[in-house]
């Protein structure tokens, strides 16, 4: 976003406006929860072709990769919109002597008055958007690193030759893919 990049040359004043801070506050907060959830779908999805190949195939449809798509937009952009509500354009500082707000200090943030109702909605959000989708593709990998390590112990344990080849190469394959 031009706001983002123009905060590495100069963070105040902000310059774009009322508009766009609405939307910057919005866009930032939906991209973000949408690329985790993004994230955390693909894991599960690994997880089940990988440890559960047969299952998956009767899970995998165009319709329902859109539909879990269409889903998480929906939810992220549902739990990106308190930022937008709460953000304003202001002044944060002002001159001591006259009282008059610094035209410097124009920023596009959360004023302190809803910083209390939004203390309840970062904690939302760091739990559902970065604690409990940490946890799921932690455990989803560990599960597929299990099986992929049970399929190699396997395969080293069949006398026949070509089972075991077949094997490694699946493994092989399997690890490119993730």
């Amino acid at each position: 976003l031009p706001p983002e990049a123009t905060s590495v040359w100069e963070s105040y004043p902000f310059i774009f406006g009322s508009v766009f801070c609405y939307i910057k506050s919005f866009v930032s907060e939906m991209t973000s929860y949408a690329s985790v959830l993004t994230i955390t779908a693909f894991t599960i999805d690994r997880y089940v072709a990988i440890c559960h190949p047969l299952r998956s195939q009767g899970l995998s449809s165009l319709s329902r990769a859109v539909k879990i798509i269409v889903l998480i937009w929906v939810v992220a952009c549902t739990c990106a919109l308190p930022y937008p509500i709460h953000t304003r354009t202001f002044y944060y500082m002002a001159d001591p002597c006259t009282l008059e707000p610094l035209p410097d200090s124009f920023v596009c943030n959360i004023p302190d008055r809803f910083r209390h109702n939004m203390k309840y909605m970062f904690q939302f959000s760091t739990f559902v958007f970065f604690i409990i989708p940490m946890v799921v593709i932690t455990i989803m990998y560990v599960l597929i690193g299990l099986t992929l390590v049970k399929t190699d112990q396997f395969a080293e344990g069949k006398k026949n030759k070509q089972a075991a080849v077949a094997a490694a190469k699946a493994k092989k394959a399997v690890l490119k893919m993730l």
